[in-house]
């Protein structure tokens, strides 16, 4: 009987991919709750700045996001470069 083996993919994009979609549903249902909580009381109160001030921070997360996407498609690129390349060795089993 011959044993199977399955290839294993060279990066696993899941982990990016679950991370994108958790922080997303994070940021879209905390701005949700902080602007209701913001607009459940009184203007200038502590309950209303700290919501405020907390849905300003999420709002300027968001603005970030893209960046954050783009970095983590740069290291899926960058590890595939390293796991392509960076395994060679030199004369006399030396890694450079």
């Amino acid at each position: 009987m011959q044993k199977q083996t399955l290839k294993k993919s060279a990066v696993d994009l899941t982990d990016l991919a679950i991370g994108i979609v958790v922080l997303g549903i994070v940021v879209s249902v905390g701005a949700t709750i902080l602007i209701n909580v913001r607009d459940t009381n009184t203007a200038n109160g502590t309950a209303y700045n700290l919501a405020n001030d907390a849905a300003i921070g999420i709002a300027e997360y968001g603005n970030w996001f893209k960046i954050i996407v783009i970095v983590g498609v740069a290291a899926v690129v960058l590890s595939l470069i390293f796991m392509a390349f960076g395994r060679r060795q030199g004369a006399g089993g030396m890694t450079y």
